[in-house]
């Protein structure tokens, strides 16, 4: 993590963004020992049955900087899905619905079946029929958060979502309840390379 002055200036910033947001309970900076222990509790999910890979974690690790938020259902629908079903030829199966204006788009389609309120799997006419689709696994990729987009002193800005497992991880170290309206969010980010120019 890169530390100094500058980099404390620009994780002040963005965490006083994220805070004024509807929905956000607290913010914070994570640790790198934090970072390490989680990036341990999310590999071990990909040995499950269905795998859940979490390329978004790894992303936001890749980053400069990298904060915990805890959320309540007030703040805004992600702006794009956080779980999708995929092949490891990268055909989507199925996908997580994020709005009520996605549930009612979908519950209009004649391809797409609700495995729960907020899970779709696409029919095989979707698929070309194809039954063996390879392995399939739960990915949790890298999510847009464009409320750090164009902010002076901060590049490279991604978002995710934490595991089932790693969100209870992430609770109990900060001492939050294990209660469904309370969810984690991940927030990468880098300094902007081109202010040192």
């Amino acid at each position: 993590m890169l530390m100094g002055v500058k980099g404390k200036m620009i994780v002040e910033k963005a965490i006083k963004i994220i805070e004024k947001m509807d929905g956000v309970l607290d913010v914070q900076e994570l640790p790198d020992e934090s970072q390490k222990a989680l990036m341990k509790v999310e590999s071990a999910r990909e040995n499950d049955v269905i795998p859940v890979v979490n390329d978004g974690l790894k992303d936001c690790f890749k980053r400069d900087f990298c904060l915990v938020m805890f959320k309540t259902g007030k703040f805004r629908f992600p702006p794009e899905p956080t779980v999708l079903l995929v092949t490891d030829e990268g055909e989507i199966l199925g996908q997580e619905i994020i709005s009520p204006q996605d549930r009612k788009k979908f519950k209009d389609q004649k391809d797409a079946y609700f495995l729960s309120r907020d899970f779709i799997i696409f029919k095989p006419s979707r698929n070309t029929l194809n039954l063996h689709h390879g392995r399939q696994f739960f990915l949790l990729p890298s999510i847009p958060f464009p409320e750090l987009n164009n902010i002076e002193g901060i590049s490279d800005v991604v978002s995710c979502s934490p595991s089932t497992l790693g969100d209870a991880y992430l609770k109990k170290k900060y001492g939050y309840p294990e209660d469904p309206r309370i969810a984690t969010i991940l927030v990468g980010f880098s300094k902007d390379k081109s202010e040192e120019v």
